[in-house]
């Protein structure tokens, strides 16, 4: 039988697997922008959006348990003085592997946040080279985007609503 404590222990080791695939997704994403490959990247964001709902759930399952736990405010460095003494060093561990996994997870995020960063300074550098204003980029983006008629999207970016 699972004690609370290895209960929660095994929802941490599970968020810390939820930030390996987060990480492995991010690189995904700077590889799809380096590729200007507009459905790779759509397709990394649904996965990432799914991940990180389901990380937002373990969230507020460790939020329910840490207060029966008396771990409420007790960072995640502190979790191995407050763990009972059988699992000191499993706790150790699992502490060691989630930070590891977040410093990944933060590393892959980053990169790819640099990559999106840098296409955008290069398509505003176009549109000025061009003669055009930046700022008339945002308006653009916030005024919608319109298909000229007639044009379709791809069938994967098309959703079916019937039941």
């Amino acid at each position: 039988m699972t004690t609370p404590f290895e209960a929660y222990l095994n929802l941490l080791q599970e968020v810390g697997r939820l930030l390996e695939q987060l990480a492995a997704l991010s690189e995904q994403k700077a590889a799809a922008v380096r590729q200007d490959d507009l459905l790779a990247l759509d397709e990394v964001l649904k996965q990432e959006q799914a991940l990180s709902l389901n990380v937002r759930g373990l969230e507020l399952k460790r939020m329910k348990l840490a207060p029966q736990l008396g771990l409420e405010g007790t960072s995640l460095a502190e979790l191995p003085s407050k763990c009972p003494a059988e699992l000191e060093l499993e706790t150790r561990e699992t502490v060691r592997r989630v930070q590891n996994s977040y410093k990944i997870y933060r590393s892959g995020a980053e990169l790819a946040r640099s990559t999106l960063e840098l296409n955008l300074h290069q398509i505003e550098k176009l549109v000025i080279a061009a003669g055009g204003d930046p700022k008339d980029l945002d308006a653009s983006v916030s005024a919608g985007y319109t298909a000229p008629p007639g044009t379709e999207p791809p069938r994967n970016m098309k959703t079916d609503f019937r039941a």
